[in-house]
């Protein structure tokens, strides 16, 4: 399982109030506590953004997280907790105060061809595929691609210096200790055609890149992760991850919360058919990253309307299906947000460790709204309950952890029966039997083995159980 963590937002080191590097070292016993087998760090590198996205130099740390040593440290102290640790690299785009951009106004080589430029008046009218925004940004005389915004003027790969440059850049950071890489807005390394002068997915371009930076980064490191995020379909998700080993199955998130909030046992099922093929025989080419939230998502417990049985229900479901779970910071407590693509930052507020909102570590770069303090969310006042929100989540969390082996199990029968979803799961020498109650009403079920309760309650007699509502297990 991995943590993904935004520095700003979780531990303060130097009293500054906004959350860096050695704040995060000092709490790698918190995430080995919690079950973390790995870290997934949101963009640390040298950016004007809070967010770390729009980056102005790929060879430095943002001076407000620290610097070298201080990444060093931390890295080094994560692996002596056996915690792998993947950065967040964002290769699509920079920052308009980079100097590669820089230098690109001014005409120079090879920086000039290293970004996108207005060749055909015809290309103004291109517009982005999710939300029709334009993607032609003016300046001086004209015009550079910008996808992702005003802010972030797309790389152009066409160079063959630039990707050069790319290769280098993940050399660096192999070379820090980072154990791989999460590869920001993979399918759009190449999203716009000269020919039609649209924007297009040029997808076969697109893994032909990626393709050869795993290659030159496993020669760096055999044993390196890396993982795409395609926020696509199954079929596209599939034709990247082969290449990378490891893709996030956005698909998959929507139809655990979908499923929830239609209270359709069926919905899950058909749903998880569709986007988790590769789990129901032995011969898959990639893993799935199984999750229920991110950075650019809304939060779990917001979600489902502020329930935390309906929250707590959805992790239990996550961590018995096969693939690498990926956890969002502050989904442990319970933390609330909802996203906004343009103001995106209410999910992203502050780890609340204590009570009052303040406090030793903890960070107060942003105001928070939906996470107050002295609301009975925070660490410090849940941590020592055994009925608070965190004590279940860490306890679901736990089942996964003693359950290893779930991660590449083969799924060997899955069905619906009386608003109850009953999943199989199969190793060479092990075999385990989840069924989910996805309704508000008690349902008798047939179930054979030990009975687990991962949330809700049961009660078994004669083979058969009584799954309360919402109400999670495990038969061994």
């Amino acid at each position: 399982m991995f943590y993904e963590l935004f520095l700003r937002s979780f531990a303060d080191g130097n009293g500054d109030g906004i959350g860096d590097l050695k704040g995060a070292t000092a709490k790698l016993d918190y995430l080995k506590e919690l079950g973390m087998e790995g870290i997934w760090l949101l963009p640390i590198m040298s950016s004007p953004s809070y967010h770390g996205y729009t980056v102005t130099d790929f060879y430095d740390v943002n001076s407000v997280y620290g610097d070298i040593k201080e990444l060093r440290h931390f890295l080094a102290e994560a692996h002596k907790r056996n915690l792998k640790v993947i950065l967040d690299l964002p290769l699509n785009h920079t920052s308009t105060n980079h100097e590669w951009f820089l230098r690109a106004l001014n005409g120079e080589k090879p920086y000039l061809h290293w970004y996108l430029w207005l060749e055909n008046k015809s290309w103004l009218q291109a517009r982005r595929p999710w939300d029709k925004q334009k993607v032609w940004t003016p300046i001086n005389d004209t015009f550079y691609y910008s996808l992702f915004g005003p802010g972030s003027p797309d790389l152009n790969y066409e160079s063959d210096s630039l990707w050069q440059e790319g290769r280098r850049i993940l050399t660096f950071w192999l070379s820090l200790g980072f154990d791989g890489f999460r590869f920001d807005a993979a399918k759009h390394i190449f999203d716009f055609s000269r020919e039609s002068g649209n924007c297009e997915y040029l997808h076969d371009k697109n893994i032909e890149f990626w393709a050869d930076m795993v290659t030159h980064s496993k020669k760096i490191n055999p044993g390196a992760v890396f993982v795409s995020e395609v926020w696509d379909d199954w079929e596209t998700v599939e034709n990247y991850s082969s290449t990378f080993g490891i893709g996030f199955n956005f698909p998959l998130s929507y139809v655990v919360k979908e499923a929830i909030e239609e209270k359709s046992a069926t919905k899950f099922v058909k749903g998880f058919r569709g986007t988790m093929p590769h789990y129901f025989d032995d011969a898959r080419s990639f893993e799935s990253g199984i999750f229920l939230t991110n950075h650019d998502m809304t939060r779990l417990v917001t979600s489902v309307g502020g329930n935390h049985s309906l929250a707590l229900f959805a992790m239990s479901v996550l961590v018995g299906v096969p693939g690498l779970p990926f956890l969002f910071y502050g989904e442990e407590l319970g933390m609330e947000g909802t996203y906004n693509e343009l103001f995106n930052e209410e999910q992203l507020e502050p780890f609340p460790w204590y009570e009052s909102g303040f406090g030793p570590g903890q960070t107060e770069w942003k105001a928070v709204d939906k996470n107050r303090p002295n609301t009975g969310r925070s660490y410090e006042t849940q941590k020592s309950r055994k009925d608070s929100f965190f004590s279940n989540y860490k306890r679901i969390v736990a089942f996964r952890r003693d359950h290893p082996w779930i991660r590449c199990a083969r799924v060997e029968t899955l069905y619906e029966e009386s608003g109850c979803v009953h999943m199989t799961l199969k190793s060479e020498t092990r075999q385990m039997t989840l069924v989910y109650n996805f309704s508000d009403a008690p349902v008798w079920a047939e179930c054979r083995g030990k009975i687990v309760n991962l949330v809700g309650s049961a009660h078994g007699s004669d083979n058969r159980v009584l799954l309360e509502p919402w109400t999670s297990v495990a038969l061994k």
